[in-house]
């Protein structure tokens, strides 16, 4: 069994209240956590406006897939969401 845990520092672009913010990072948690089968939260920064901060878990029987898979994530987050990622620390 492997695991991968990471930390994403995201950037929101069109986040001018809370309620764009959660509207956007729930829909980020809900569309990743179905099409990836992993575990997404938003763990720090729930108040601030414009940066959230996701924590990741992956787990697989092959730390090549966990690799391929968390590239795969990363990829779909910035291409279908109005966000940058702007940090990512890796947990193994």
């Amino acid at each position: 069994m492997n695991v991968k845990s990471a930390i994403i520092t995201l950037l929101l672009f069109d986040s001018y209240s809370l309620k764009d913010k959660r509207s956007i990072i729930k829909s980020i948690i809900h569309k990743t956590h179905n099409k990836f089968n992993v575990s997404i939260a938003e763990v720090k920064e729930h108040d601030v406006l414009n940066k959230a901060i996701l924590g990741l878990s992956i787990v697989s029987n092959n730390s090549n897939k966990n690799e391929h898979i968390f590239n795969n994530i990363v990829d779909f987050v910035e291409k279908n969401y109005p966000v940058e990622i702007i940090e990512i620390c890796d947990y193994y």
